[in-house]
């Protein structure tokens, strides 16, 4: 089972209650994958997020190219997956993990079934999700610009 602590440190969950935590908790499924192991692949249904307890998981996208680009390389404590809980989009991108790795597998469905049940561990959830997007996407516009400043020296 995950733990308590485990959930309070993760940015996700910094908000809720220890009783909501609690809930979050009882709908993780353990997972203890080898290196090397396919969690998913972009363009997949997306069916639940997940949450690296030890190990390592490697994020990619397939360029127009076919060249393999790599996204992030995420660590204990990191989470992936979030982003079709809010859209219902397949995955946009490979996860593929680096090392043998143990992580918690949280189920949209059960995800979805416990906000529905619980407005307000839905809101915490939810606003957490909204400013850690929120960064990733001033991340991305960062890393944009500095790329296209980058190319327009080229010319």
């Amino acid at each position: 089972m995950i733990s308590d602590s485990l959930l309070q440190g993760v940015y996700l969950f910094t908000d809720l209650s220890a009783d909501q935590r609690a809930s979050m908790a009882r709908i993780a499924e353990a997972m203890t994958l080898p290196a090397k192991f396919s969690i998913f692949r972009a363009g997949d249904p997306a069916t639940a997020l997940y949450l690296i307890k030890d190990g390592s998981v490697r994020l990619a996208v397939i360029a127009s190219t076919g060249q393999s680009i790599e996204v992030a390389t995420l660590g204990s404590g990191s989470h992936f997956g979030e982003m079709a809980l809010i859209d219902g989009a397949k995955r946009s991108a490979t996860a593929e993990t680096l090392e043998p790795t143990s992580m918690f597998r949280f189920d949209y469905d059960k995800v979805t079934a416990l906000l529905d049940k619980s407005p307000a561990t839905a809101a915490k959830l939810y606003r957490s999700m909204a400013r850690f997007l929120s960064n990733r996407l001033r991340q991305t516009t960062t890393d944009m610009s500095y790329a296209r400043e980058k190319n327009l020296r080229h010319f």
